[in-house]
């Protein structure tokens, strides 16, 4: 399985790591909800290295979420995109919501 490492972020953000690379999820704060991609989203905004990744990022979230008792949607609005990190900045390639 692959491994994948959450860590909330104040932007209301929730950063997920892998050795592949880095994705963002939408994580509203105050009172902490995880809104995660359908299928169909995935696949129109996620890198080429993540787009069969969709069941691995979902369980692993989904245990998160629950360990964390942090409730998770799965709605076809919510946001992903890809983060890298190059010569000391931060890029993002950010899609999903319209």
């Amino acid at each position: 399985m692959l491994k994948i490492d959450f860590t909330p972020r104040w932007k209301e953000e929730l950063v997920a790591k892998t050795e592949q690379g880095t994705l963002v999820f939408e994580l509203t704060m105050g009172k902490y909800h995880v809104y995660f991609p359908t299928e169909e989203t995935w696949l129109k905004c996620t890198p080429e290295w993540a787009k069969d990744k969709w069941k691995d990022f979902f369980e692993a979230c989904d245990k998160w979420c629950l360990h964390n008792t942090i409730p998770i949607t799965v709605i076809e609005r919510a946001f992903v995109y890809e983060e890298k990190t190059t010569n000391n900045s931060i890029e993002r390639k950010r899609a999903g919501r319209k």
